[in-house]
């Protein structure tokens, strides 16, 4: 037997593993494969569909509170949109779900759709109608389909650990106590353990992955937002100010879309709850590369982006070892390049008459 990961990041005994084949392989061998992305249009529903669409010949389902070709136009740029189909679909609504998985035969499900922290915060009935109970519809609706998935990647968060503060010095362990400091940390833990769930009643593979502080085109809110808006802001030559100072772990939105593609097509058995791998740096050194990229761009006389004296406890630091080694065609672009191209693209937009 090969080794599953567990939720705690330990392995174990699973299921077989399927036989692993090349990148060329799996395209012909997924063919048929109908995947539905819940939030398909957001941050990293977006990021993920076009990764999909250039390294897969899957159909995608884009799953969308109101379907709005223009809008995926807009949001998924210059690509070829033969493969996808738009559907609406409110996670608040199990039925609804059913029908989707049902008429149009799903094999895995990507489930993105959420309110972000802020949201959570401020909605907190809603945000558990949604982040919670919409994960919840999600999972019962697989379970009662009429064809078995193949299978659910969950969208957790780094959000279900602690402060930093309460981790030792160095690396922090992937299974380290997991102590959520607010409720949209507490829905995610939760849905993990749903997910395992899922696994654990029906035998479907299942992942649940936590993505960290995301940056790059299409991260436009949340609460970890504000470096890209500096980035932005760096492209238009204006001033800002990122208003907290703290160490944390960056993530290129490309390479997170890249991560739950691997995540939904490539070879896994079991259930695991995996941290995805970042660049740990500080909101310093962060600046510093936006600097960095406004020198090469032609942009340093305009550079006016600070930091302020806020501190924020995110946790940073996770250990990502399990993910590299279940998924090892993974790749992490490096972070110099990763915020030129972030700014570049947005000066692009500029030049193009297109808004950021």
């Amino acid at each position: 037997m090969s080794p599953a990961f567990t939720n705690a990041g330990r392995c174990e005994t699973g299921f077989p593993m399927r036989k692993r084949v090349t990148s060329l392989a799996i395209n012909q061998e997924l063919v048929d494969e109908r995947i539905l992305i819940t939030g398909g249009l957001g941050c990293i529903g977006s990021a993920t569909v076009k990764w999909l669409l250039l390294n897969s010949q899957c159909q995608i389902l884009v799953g969308v509170r109101e379907v709005d070709p223009d809008r995926a136009r807009g949001v998924l740029g210059a690509i070829d949109r033969s493969r996808i189909t738009l559907v609406k679909v409110d996670v608040r609504d199990p039925d609804q779900v059913l029908t989707i998985l049902d008429h149009h035969r799903v094999t895995r499900v990507v489930h993105l759709a959420g309110l972000q922290t802020p949201d959570c915060n401020e909605h907190r009935d809603l945000g558990l109608q949604v982040n919670l109970g919409g994960t919840q519809n999600v999972i019962e609706a697989i379970k009662a389909a009429a064809s078995p998935l193949r299978r659910f990647v969950f969208a957790s968060s780094m959000a279900v650990y602690g402060p930093r503060s309460s981790y030792p010095a160095g690396t922090v362990a992937m299974d380290s106590a997991l102590c959520p400091v607010n409720v949209y940390g507490t829905w995610k833990l939760a849905g993990e353990q749903l997910t395992r769930l899922l696994h654990q009643e029906t035998g479907i593979d299942a992942i649940s992955l936590r993505p960290g502080a995301l940056f790059g085109p299409g991260r436009d809110t949340g609460l970890t937002a504000t470096p890209t808006t500096a980035m932005k802001h760096v492209a238009q030559g204006l001033p800002y100010e990122i208003p907290y100072s703290n160490h944390q772990d960056y993530q290129y939105v490309p390479d997170v879309g890249a991560a739950f593609g691997n995540a939904i097509l490539e070879p896994f058995s079991g259930y695991g709850a995996l941290t995805l791998p970042g660049h740990c740096l500080t909101t310093h050194q962060l600046v510093q590369e936006m600097r960095e990229a406004a020198k090469l761009l032609g942009l340093s006389d305009r550079f006016q982006i600070s930091v302020g004296s806020e501190t924020v406890p995110f946790i940073c630091e996770i250990d990502s070892q399990a993910i590299v080694a279940a998924f090892p065609k993974l790749k992490q672009t490096p972070v110099r390049q990763a915020v030129h191209d972030s700014i570049e693209f947005y000066v692009s937009r500029l030049r193009n008459g297109q808004t950021v």
